[in-house]
Parts: structure tokens; C-alpha cells; sequence
């Protein structure tokens, strides 16, 4: 059984100072065995969590997600802007999107996927693990879940919940 803190479920502050954003069209995926600089980000929550038996850290960004996995040397950073990783994989923002992908390492296996369903798809925030709401109907949460965790982005000017469902298998260490 997966062991998480309770669920972290934040909003902007009224005054949230962020300028609005471009409407995105797709969605990046970048995975790395390095830590990406998140310092260029705008950090909205973090919560530490537990993955495959080791700490996790779980990050809602302002373009969209962050999961770090450091003992598998396992980093996966999501966002609406075009991203700098060798291994990097585009899901467009549209109901019907299916995509799947894989980060293989010395140390784990991950599979990603990626399925664009109706807006009204999104059960909610309330079984997530952390949670970040930008508007009244945009959304992004992660859920820890057995064998890996899942995310949910809702983009409500395109009737979308995009979701992700990502399979984690440790390699055996010799």
C-alpha cells in the first residue's frame, strides 16, 4: 500500500500576480535521470510523497507538473511549454488524444498513458495527493496510486481532462 500525506489542494491568491498565459495546444513530457532546474518555474505546490518504496516528490507548476523519483534516478517534468529533454514526448490538448510513452533507466521502468477525455471526466480533486486550481474549472492534481500515480490537467476551453496514468517497475540491483 502506498503511504502519502494527506492530500495538499491549493488556489491562487486573489492577487495572484501571474500574467495570463497563451491558450497551449499540446502538452510536453520530458524525462530525465537528472534533476531539471525548477528554478525557472513557477513553483504553485510541492508535496512529498512515496513512490516504488522510496521518497517522491510531486510539484504542481505553473504550466503543469513536476514528479521526481531521485532514488531511481527517475524525473519527469510536464509542461505546456516546449521543453529542453532528449527525451521528450508531445500530447496535443484534445479530447480522443491517446499517446503512450516509456522512460527506461538502469534502474526503473516507467510507462506513460496519455488519454484526453471530456471535461467532465475529472472526479475531482478531492482523492488527489496534491492538488493546484487555476481557475474555477482548470486543474492539475496527482494521486499517488498502486505501482505508480496518475494526473489529471483540466482545460476548460477545450472541454478536456487530460489524464495520465504512469507504471513504475524498479530494476532488481546486482
Amino acid at each position: 500500500m502506498p503511504s502519502h500525506p494527506p492530500s495538499t489542494t491549493e488556489s491562487p491568491s486573489p492577487a495572484d500576480p501571474s500574467p495570463p498565459a497563451e491558450t497551449p495546444t499540446e502538452l510536453y513530457f520530458g524525462y530525465s535521470a537528472d534533476v531539471p532546474d525548477l528554478t525557472t518555474v513557477d513553483v504553485k505546490t510541492v508535496a512529498p510523497a512515496t513512490l516504488a518504496g522510496e521518497p517522491a516528490v510531486l510539484t504542481v507548476i505553473g504550466e503543469s507538473h513536476y514528479v521526481g523519483l531521485p532514488a531511481f534516478d527517475f524525473h519527469e517534468l510536464c509542461s505546456c511549454k516546449p521543453l529542453p529533454h532528449e527525451r521528450t514526448h508531445r500530447t496535443p490538448l484534445s479530447a480522443g488524444a491517446e499517446r503512450e510513452f516509456s522512460f527506461e533507466s538502469d534502474r526503473l521502468d516507467a510507462r506513460t498513458v496519455v488519454e484526453g477525455r471530456p471535461l467532465d471526466a475529472f472526479p475531482g480533486p478531492d482523492d488527489a495527493t496534491v492538488a493546484y486550481r487555476f481557475d474555477p474549472e482548470a486543474w492539475t492534481t496527482i494521486r499517488i496510486a498502486d505501482g505508480g500515480y496518475e494526473t489529471y490537467h483540466t482545460y476548460p476551453e477545450y472541454d478536456l481532462a487530460l489524464h495520465t496514468e504512469t507504471t513504475m517497475r524498479p530494476k532488481t540491483q546486482r
